[in-house]
Order: C-alpha cells, then sequence, then structure tokens
C-alpha cells in the first residue's frame, strides 16, 4: 500500500476510534439516549435501543481494529511490493458462522423485548380507558366521566386537546385513531408507537410509574403541518386527576350554556344572521 493511502486509511480508522471515546460522554449527556423511561413497557424499549446501540459499537470496533492492524502492518516493510490478497475460504466461513450468530441472537432477543413492552405491570387500580385521535394537526383526548358527578356536573364525555392526563400506577389503555390521513402516536418514556388509521382503532396499554409530564410527537408525516404535531402527557396523582377531570366537565358544560343563552337570546352568529334575513 502506497503512503499516501496508509495514511488516508490511518485517519480514518483514527477518527472511528475517536468517535466511539466520544459517544460514551454523548450518551451521558443525553445527546444519543432515550429518555428515561417511566414505565415498564418503555423500559423494555429503552433496554433494546441500548443492546442494538453495544452491538453497533462492537462491530465498528471490529472493523476499524481491523483496518488499523491492516495498515500498520502492510506498512513495517515499505521494500515489500504490493499484490492483491485473497481471503481463506475457512476464514470467509468464520466470519459468515460469527455473523448469522450475532443475527439470531438479536432476533431472539428482539422477540423477548418485543413482548415485554405489552407488559403493564402490577396494579390494583382499575383500568381506564382513553379515546385518542389523531387530525392534521392536533390530538384529540376523550376520557371517561369523574367518579364523582353529584355535585350538578353534566354528564358530559370530558376531552383535551394535546394535553393528556392520566393518574399514575394505573393501567392506561389508548385506543388510537385518525380523521383523516395517517398519524403516529408516540411517547418514547411510555410506550411504543402506535399508528393512527382512519376508519380503525389500534389499543396500547401501558401503566406509568412516575409522576411528571412526558413529550411526544407523531413520526409519520401527515402534511405541511405535520412538525407541529406533538403532545405532552401528564401523569398526576389519582385526586389530581378526578379533579381534572370535574374541572374539564364544568368548562364544558358553562361553555354550552353561555352558547344556548345567545342562541336563546337571538345573539349567536348565526342566530344574529338568520333574523337579519328575515
Amino acid at each position: 500500500m502506497s503512503a499516501p493511502r496508509r495514511k488516508v486509511a490511518a485517519l480514518a480508522a483514527s477518527l472511528s476510534v475517536c468517535a466511539l471515546a466520544i459517544a460514551p460522554a454523548t450518551a451521558a449527556a443525553g445527546a444519543i439516549a432515550p429518555e428515561s423511561p417511566a414505565s415498564s413497557s418503555a423500559d423494555a424499549t429503552q433496554t433494546m435501543y441500548w443492546i442494538g446501540l453495544v452491538v453497533s459499537l462492537v462491530v465498528i470496533v471490529g472493523i476499524a481494529a481491523a483496518l488499523l492492524r491492516a495498515v500498520f502492518k502492510r506498512g513495517s516493510d515499505e521494500d515489500e511490493p504490493e499484490h492483491r490478497t485473497r481471503g481463506a475460504a475457512s476464514a470467509q466461513r468464520r466470519v459468515g458462522i460469527g455473523i448469522g450468530a450475532v443475527a439470531l441472537v438479536l432476533f431472539v432477543v428482539g422477540i423477548v423485548f418485543t413482548e415485554r413492552t405489552s407488559d403493564v405491570g402490577a396494579s390494583e387500580a382499575d383500568p381506564i380507558s382513553i379515546e385518542v385521535t389523531g387530525q392534521q394537526w392536533l390530538w384529540r383526548y376523550e376520557y371517561p366521566e369523574a367518579d364523582d358527578t353529584s355535585d350538578g356536573f353534566s354528564t358530559d364525555t370530558p376531552y383535551s386537546y394535546y394535553d393528556l392526563v392520566i393518574p399514575v400506577d394505573t393501567p392506561i389503555t389508548l385506543n388510537i385513531g385518525s380523521t383523516d390521513v395517517i398519524h403516529r402516536w408516540w411517547v418514547p418514556a411510555l410506550t411504543r408507537a402506535v399508528d393512527a388509521v382512519p376508519g380503525a382503532r389500534q389499543s396500547v396499554t401501558f401503566t406509568a410509574d412516575e409522576e411528571g409530564t412526558y413529550d411526544g410527537r407523531s413520526t409519520e408525516f401527515s402534511g405541511p403541518g405535520y412538525a407541529t404535531m406533538r403532545t405532552a402527557v401528564h401523569v398526576v396523582s389519582e385526586d389530581e386527576y378526578q379533579a381534572f377531570l370535574k374541572e374539564r366537565t364544568a368548562d364544558i358544560k358553562a361553555a354550552r350554556a353561555a352558547i344556548q343563552e345567545k342562541v336563546d337570546a337571538g345573539t349567536a352568529p348565526g342566530v344574529a344572521l338568520e333574523e337579519a334575513g328575515k
């Protein structure tokens, strides 16, 4: 190998090694590390992520080490003429068997951890089912009624946009659909991604084990407003969750009463136009 080629190969291998040395510090800083899981299903997803990352780094290190070895071994004898080398059949078989074994192990591990992503954890709380609807370009959440409606609140179903509020340590089932095109609901810290498909509902169940706010986004391109289609899941205590439901129900009741009052008085926009045309 000529000197310029050796220098280029050595530089490429050196840069690879330097990148690998920097990678752990970068991951610790959170640049490539996923968000800390807040549920058992998200924990399985993150474990699979780290397994894949470690295997990838080992492969890259092996390739860089082999390249450096070849470069410096070849460069140790400047007088030896250059000639084309051929790989031995036994070496090719060993490499092929090694790659096949790694692929098989990753396949099995992937199946195991994919099953674990559906683990909702142990909880004595009653499960809660929430309807999730994606549309260009926001998420709508429709909740079950509050436990206590004896204080005069209407039975109208509470709902919210963008923000999803759920109680901690409670199994949550999201029934996800769409009104227009395909979207994808995903909050990495809580559970796997789920497609929102028009005319169908797909469910995912998880149990958040830590209070806090967890950000999510749609990862399916759905038009020019796709980048703004985000969501935030607020995991709160059971009392805070029930208070939220009653507050939302009261707000809906008050808004509808205000509209009805304007309709009865003839001052609502549609009614006012109709009255003016008579």
